[in-house]
């Protein structure tokens, strides 16, 4: 579990709706969180490590500075707030979830009105996730990470369907005519092997 940050704690509260009253080490869990979870499915493990490589040693500079300034952070913001609604409104009790309401009291939580709050917060991260998956696209030339290949334990960068083939090949004949016209082929259990 990383203990390296690449968005900081007062920037999550200055920017959302999280105030001074919220523990720290929630946000921290929380951002955490995002990063692992939700930032390396989007860049991958190999660039993910090269940034809290980079941020480590305080040598992040160049393209490496813009992506996390211009894109990771805006995306960070909203996957941490995302993250943190669920444990500040909801709160595991022995006798269920609870909201508090101040105090020692706490309310069974009005489920449409967290679904709307949460829903909302989600379409944000989605739309700074967008941004962020087009510009790694468009930019994939200065990330060399992009390309590396990886080990079956680390994740590949995803960039949703709308980039990937279309095509499905269960095998046989279609698949060979694929390979021997030199379409690259791949199995979608180990994208990073071309076939």
């Amino acid at each position: 579990m990383t203990t390296t940050f690449l968005i900081s704690e007062a920037k999550v509260r200055s920017f959302t709706s999280l105030n001074n009253a919220v523990d720290s080490e929630l946000i921290k869990n929380n951002i955490r969180t995002a990063q692992d979870y939700w930032l390396q499915n989007i860049i991958g493990t190999v660039l993910y490590q090269k940034l809290l490589s980079d941020v480590d040693s305080s040598s992040l500079t160049g393209n490496y500075q813009t992506l996390v300034d211009d894109y990771i952070q805006d995306y960070l913001l909203y996957a941490t707030y995302y993250e943190t609604l669920e444990d500040i409104y909801l709160r595991p009790r022995n006798n269920g979830l609870l909201r508090p309401n101040g105090g020692e009291n706490s309310d069974p939580v009005e489920r449409d009105l967290y679904d709307m709050k949460r829903q909302s917060i989600r379409n944000k991260m989605d739309y700074y996730g967008q941004r962020l998956t087009e510009y790694i696209l468009e930019e994939d030339s200065l990330f060399p990470e992009l390309q590396q290949d990886t080990k079956l334990y680390q994740q590949l960068p995803d960039y949703s369907n709308k980039y990937k083939n279309p095509f499905v090949m269960r095998g046989g004949y279609f698949l060979d005519m694929a390979r021997e016209y030199g379409i690259r082929t791949y199995d979608r259990r180990y994208k990073q092997y071309p076939q």
